[in-house]
C-alpha cells in the first residue's frame, strides 16, 4: 500500500461514457457523484478524477485512461474506483491486462463500486482471476 503517513488511503476515479447522448446527460456527473460519495463514507481521499467522455470502452486507446495509467506508473495511488467494471473496459483481457500488470504491478488496488469488487479483498482476487 501507498497509503499517506496518516493512514489515508489515496485513490483515482476514472470515468467513462462511450455515446455522445450520455455525455450530454447526466451520466458522467451521475457517476463522480456517486463515486465521490462512495470514497468519502469510506474515507479515502479522492486524488484525482479522469474522465474519457464519448469513448468506447472496446479498447485501451482512451486519453484519460493513458493519463490515469501514468499517473499510477509514478506511485503513490491506492485504488482505482470505478462505477461498474464496464466504465473501465468492455474487454476482459484489457480489464485482467489493466489490474494485473498496470494496477497491481505498481501496488494499485482496483474497486468497482457498484458490483462491490475489490481487489484487496480474496473475494475480489477470486472474481478476478474468474475473468
Amino acid at each position: 500500500m501507498n497509503t499517506l503517513e496518516n493512514g489515508i488511503i489515496k485513490v483515482v476515479l476514472y470515468v467513462r461514457v462511450s455515446s455522445k447522448e450520455q455525455v450530454d446527460g447526466y451520466s458522467i456527473g451521475e457517476q463522480v457523484e456517486r463515486l465521490t460519495k462512495y470514497c468519502e463514507a469510506m474515507g479515502w481521499e479522492i486524488v484525482d478524477t479522469f474522465i474519457d467522455p464519448g469513448y468506447s470502452g472496446g479498447d485501451t486507446d482512451r486519453p484519460a485512461l493513458a493519463s490515469m495509467i501514468h499517473k499510477i506508473e509514478q506511485g503513490g495511488i491506492d485504488k482505482v474506483v470505478v462505477y461498474k467494471l464496464d466504465r473501465l473496459s468492455r474487454n476482459q483481457k484489457d480489464t485482467l491486462v489493466l489490474v494485473e500488470d498496470v494496477f497491481k504491478a505498481n501496488g494499485t488496488e482496483f474497486v468497482s463500486m457498484t458490483e462491490n469488487f475489490d481487489t484487496a479483498s480474496q473475494m475480489g482476487q477470486l472474481m478476478l482471476g474468474i475473468l
